[in-house]
């Protein structure tokens, strides 16, 4: 016979508040909890015919698929759709709506989900990473509310997942290398700065700097020297298990290890390191949600933007628990260079994280 641990009974504990709430509400589960097994308990009560589960990307679906397998439960009753998707159903009825990273829903789905909601009575949703913005728009949005929150501090306190470090590797950037600009060559520090004084000088007249804002932010997405301290990095921690995350696909496929994105052809490199084949592996724009690695010593977050809810998804990738070693600690490297433009980012995107655990160097 199993033997429960505090994970199984936190999960089936939190399945019955969505039942008592009127099958009605948001369940806000730190990741690495396990929403989709939640999820299937509550479903498993109520004997649903029909279920309709919407996710951001089909390796969700997979996750979905093995977990209703494993735990017995016949989904040959769940339409699966993602959230791109979401109209194609919007006014079709299920006994039950689920919306899995529901913090991910776009201005356009929440509208479609608006139909949607209005035929159908018993909807779940989930994220692991609500912040407070969010919530807001989702309360008003859709009179969906948060109806428990299960937070990562609380989840290590119990032993569901493991206590964290973040390093946060503050770098200045390049003022040697000329890179190609326009018509000129500049370092990525002189193009930065160039930048800024001109966005400033429209902020002050009242003019729209939205494109310059975005041109600046690939300057830091794709700089040389928050690469050479990822590098320096993967060189340190050689023999050990390291996922990255970059903003650019040139960054990643230029750091010397394995990179998977959107451009990739080869899928396999993805999945294997996922399965714990490989020591270090570079992505884009992927892996950091619904995704279950085998066990991870570090992640390296080399690039990052003012969302909470996605870099604390990324951060989350290394804090499952390990029951072999449960004193085991989560490390977290955030390379950030020192302009105070990426340290208000940061300041914004690390709120859901305990100050004391964070270390500047």
């Amino acid at each position: 016979m199993k033997i429960m641990t505090i994970r199984d009974k936190r999960q089936k504990e939190f399945a019955d508040v969505w039942l008592k709430h009127g099958m009605y509400g948001i369940l806000n589960l730190c990741p690495r909890f396990g929403k989709i097994r939640t999820s299937i308990h509550a479903l498993d009560k109520i004997k649903p015919e029909s279920i309709l589960i919407a996710y951001p990307d089909n390796k969700i679906k997979e996750s979905w698929q093995a977990d209703f397998e494993e735990l017995g439960f016949d989904d040959s009753i769940v339409t699966y759709t993602t959230h791109l998707s979401l109209k194609k159903y919007a006014e079709q009825s299920f006994d039950v709506v689920i919306i899995d990273e529901i913090h991910l829903l776009s201005e356009a789905q929440i509208e479609v989900c608006k139909d949607l909601f209005d035929v159908n009575g018993q909807i779940l949703g989930l994220t692991g990473t609500l912040s407070s913005w969010t919530e807001r728009t989702l309360e008003e949005e859709l009179d969906l509310h948060v109806i428990a929150t299960y937070p990562i501090e609380k989840a290590i306190e119990e032993g569901v997942i493991v206590d964290y470090e973040i390093r946060v590797i503050r770098v200045p950037l390049d003022t040697r290398v000329l890179q190609e600009y326009k018509t000129k060559n500049k370092t990525e520090k002189k193009q930065f700065d160039d930048l800024t004084w001109v966005i400033n000088k429209m902020d002050r007249e009242g003019s729209n700097a939205m494109f310059l804002r975005l041109a600046r932010m690939r300057i830091i997405q794709s700089s040389l020297a928050k690469s050479n301290a990822t590098k320096r990095l993967l060189a340190a921690h050689n023999d050990e298990r390291v996922l990255v995350f970059c903003g650019t696909t040139a960054v990643a496929d230029n750091l010397g290890i394995p990179s998977y994105h959107n451009k990739s052809k080869e899928r396999e490199v993805f999945e294997d390191f996922a399965e714990g084949k490989g020591n270090h592996l570079a992505v884009v724009k992927i892996g950091n949600t619904g995704v279950t690695y085998k066990p991870l010593d570090k992640v390296i977050i080399n690039y990052f933007d003012s969302n909470a809810e996605n870099l604390a998804q990324k951060i989350n990738r290394c804090m499952a628990m390990e029951y072999n070693t449960p004193d085991k600690k989560a490390h977290i490297y955030i390379i950030s260079s020192d302009e105070l433009v990426e340290q208000k980012w940061l300041k914004k995107a690390l709120e859901f994280f305990d100050e004391n655990k964070i270390k500047y160097v």
